[in-house]
Formats: C-alpha cells, sequence, structure tokens
C-alpha cells in the first residue's frame, strides 16, 4: 500500500473524528450552526500536523503525489466513477423512496434484509473494482465511506433541531429501509461492520480482493438464499439457516476459485469462513467474513 493513500486515508478520519468531538462539545455553547461549523474545523486542524511531520512543504508535496495517483489512469478511474453512477442509481430505485421501490416494498418483493443484501452487492461491487484497478484508491474511498457513515449516524442520532443535512436525510432513508431491529435504528452496524471490514481488508491484506469479492458476492448472496429459501435452523447457531450456510460454503469456492485460488485452498478457505460466518450475529459477518478470508488465505501462502 502506497504510503500516501495511506496517511491521506487516516488524516481524514482522524481528522473527521476529532471534528466531530469539538463540534459535540461545541454544541453546548453555541446556538448558530455555521460558527459551530467553522470553529471544529478549524480548531481540529492541528491533529493532522503530525501526520505531515509539522511541514507545509511535505504536506504539498504529499497532496501531489496524491493527486498524481489519482490521475495516473484517468480511464480507468473514469470508468469506476460511470460504474458508481448507475449502482448508485439503482441503490436509490430499491429505496422506499422511488415509486419503483414502494411498489417492490408494498407487494413485499423487497424486504429491509432483501433490501441489504442487495446495498452490500452494489456497493461491494465498486470496491471490488477499485480494489482491482488500484488498491490505494479503494482505500482512500472506505476511509471517505467511513467518514460520511459517522457523520450520518451523528447527524441522525444527534440532530440539530433547525437543520438537515443531506447525509442525515440519506441516513435516514438508508435505515429506515434496512434496519430490522430496533438497535439497528438507533446504530445501523452492518453498513458499520461492512465498511470495517472493507478498511481492514485494504490495510491488511496485499491481495484485498479475495476477501472483498467474499464480502461483495458471497455473503449478500447467501443472505438472500437465507431469506427466501431458509428453513433449517443450524442448532449451534439458531439465528442461521442451513441453506444459507451451504449456499455460502458454495458460493465462496466458486468466487475464490474463479478468482485465481485454487480448488483445495478455496474448499478450505471457505469451510473455515462458513463456520465462522454462521456464529456472527448483528450484521458482524460483515466484517469477519472479508477478515477471516484473507487472514486463512494468508496462512495458505495466497
Amino acid at each position: 500500500m502506497d504510503p500516501v493513500a495511506l496517511r491521506a486515508g487516516f488524516a481524514c478520519l482522524i481528522y473527521l473524528g476529532c471534528f466531530l468531538v469539538i463540534f459535540h462539545f461545541l454544541r453546548r455553547k453555541m446556538v448558530r450552526v455555521l460558527p459551530m461549523i467553522l470553529s471544529a474545523g478549524l480548531l481540529a486542524l492541528p491533529v493532522l500536523f503530525p501526520l505531515y511531520r509539522f511541514s507545509l512543504p511535505f504536506y504539498l508535496s504529499e497532496a501531489r503525489q496524491m493527486k498524481d495517483l489519482l490521475l495516473s489512469d484517468v480511464r480507468g478511474l473514469a470508468l469506476g466513477i460511470l460504474l458508481s453512477l448507475p449502482v448508485a442509481g439503482l441503490g436509490f430505485l430499491l429505496s422506499q423512496e422511488a415509486w419503483v421501490g414502494r411498489w417492490l416494498w408494498s407487494s413485499r418483493r423487497i424486504t429491509p434484509v432483501t433490501y441489504r443484501c442487495l446495498g452490500q452487492i452494489l456497493g461491494g461491487v465498486i470496491f471490488c473494482y477499485f480494489a482491482w484497478f488500484k488498491p490505494e484508491l479503494a482505500f482512500v474511498l472506505a476511509c471517505i465511506c467511513l467518514c460520511a457513515f459517522m457523520l450520518g449516524e451523528y447527524s441522525r442520532l444527534k440532530p440539530l433541531p433547525t437543520y438537515k443535512p443531506v447525509l442525515r436525510g440519506l441516513a435516514e432513508r438508508w435505515i429506515g429501509s434496512a434496519a430490522v431491529t430496533n438497535t439497528e435504528m438507533k446504530l445501523y452496524t452492518p453498513s458499520l461492520f461492512f465498511l470495517f471490514g472493507i478498511f481492514s481488508s485494504l490495510f491488511l491484506f496485499s491481495s484485498p480482493l479475495y476477501p472483498l469479492a467474499m464480502a461483495a458476492l458471497t455473503d449478500p448472496l447467501s443472505g438472500l438464499v437465507d431469506e427466501w429459501l431458509g428453513r433449517v435452523k443450524i442448532p449451534y447457531s439458531p439465528h442461521k439457516t442451513l441453506e444459507g450456510s451451504l449456499s455460502f460454503f458454495c458460493l465462496g469456492v466458486a468466487v475464490l476459485h474463479l478468482l485465481g485460488i485454487s480448488l483445495r485452498i478455496s474448499l478450505l478457505v471457505s469451510l473455515g469462513v462458513t463456520f465462522l460466518e454462521s456464529l456472527c450475529v448483528r450484521g458482524a459477518d460483515n466484517f469477519a467474513v472479508p477478515l477471516s478470508t484473507g487472514l486463512f488465505l494468508k496462512y495458505f501462502g495466497w
């Protein structure tokens, strides 16, 4: 992983985390929103100084390198952006806000579980493309998505009485469509686990495409099988079904083998990940699946 991309991604996360903490304290002292945002933004800037060695020339050099990284393959970057637009549009059409989505939801062709599985596939495909195209950009994208998630959740859970930002509206629409329990309405853990799984895979593994493909395809597709066809509960994990776990194993073998992993390793890795996935609750499989896939593959020398 390019250290420039690593530093840029961590800078986004650290800065936003500090910004939210300062903003949360300032809202007790101030009334107007814009001064709060500006003050928190300025007060959070010093946390970035150690990352860039307290040197403006070093920061400018890193910024130029990041720009060069972005523009090193304009065609591939443009293709990724163009791919993201219809995927985002399809995700909106399936939500309860669009007329197509309302019809599908009213006819019960889509449920919250179905919706979030489809959303995971759509989002995961984008990350898989960028992980294949340029893992550094995928890492920065994952950090930006984590920042957007934190902003959206904060504005949703701690709303300002006279201010409704765009991210809060998007978060409310997504959570309202995908949440299954009241706990998820308070903090939507499946998306949090999914983004952390993507982030960890890109940060820890030299070949992140394999764990990302498992998270983007195997996990949500088996979730759809579990939702539509699942009947037999697993004795040691009653919240999972035998049909869902079998489909996870078969899909895992197929995905890994199609990506070039030997059949024997694909079988062993899928077996281990299937067992771990069957133990997860409350969306934790979104984190466990990519992480365990990467660790198993690393153990077997991939």
